[in-house]
């Protein structure tokens, strides 16, 4: 028997609980609507409502330009081979994950082309 296997059981037996994890989602609240974004003090696109989430590497290089994130999560779409996509790199177009072309404009960002 592991050793965390042994530790788990013996919890278990014992009735103790499981040790909480610190940041764990069940604890964590992220906010789902502009509203709760602007409330949290996140900066909030005015053309979709995605929020603008500065990571680690906005305090290493502040010029760097930070985008909007519409989704926290993977985009799951069919693509056709061989066809010309734009990618929304700056996270304001309202087709996302691709670009709408009005999103980028007055951006630092321009569009990523993907062909699969």
């Amino acid at each position: 028997m592991s050793l965390l296997r042994a530790a788990a059981s013996g919890r278990a037996r014992l009735g103790l609980a499981r040790p909480a994890i610190m940041g764990s989602r069940a604890s964590s609240f992220v906010p789902s609507t502009p509203e709760e974004w602007e409330a949290a003090g996140y900066e909030v696109s005015k053309k979709n409502g995605a929020p603008k989430i500065p990571s680690p590497w906005n305090k290493w290089f502040p010029y760097e330009p930070i985008p909007f994130s519409p989704k926290l999560g993977p985009y799951r779409v069919m693509v056709e081979k061989d066809r010309v996509y734009q990618w929304c790199a700056c996270g304001e177009a309202t087709t996302q994950p691709f670009c709408d072309g009005v999103g980028c404009k007055d951006t630092k960002f321009t569009p990523i082309t993907y062909i699969p």
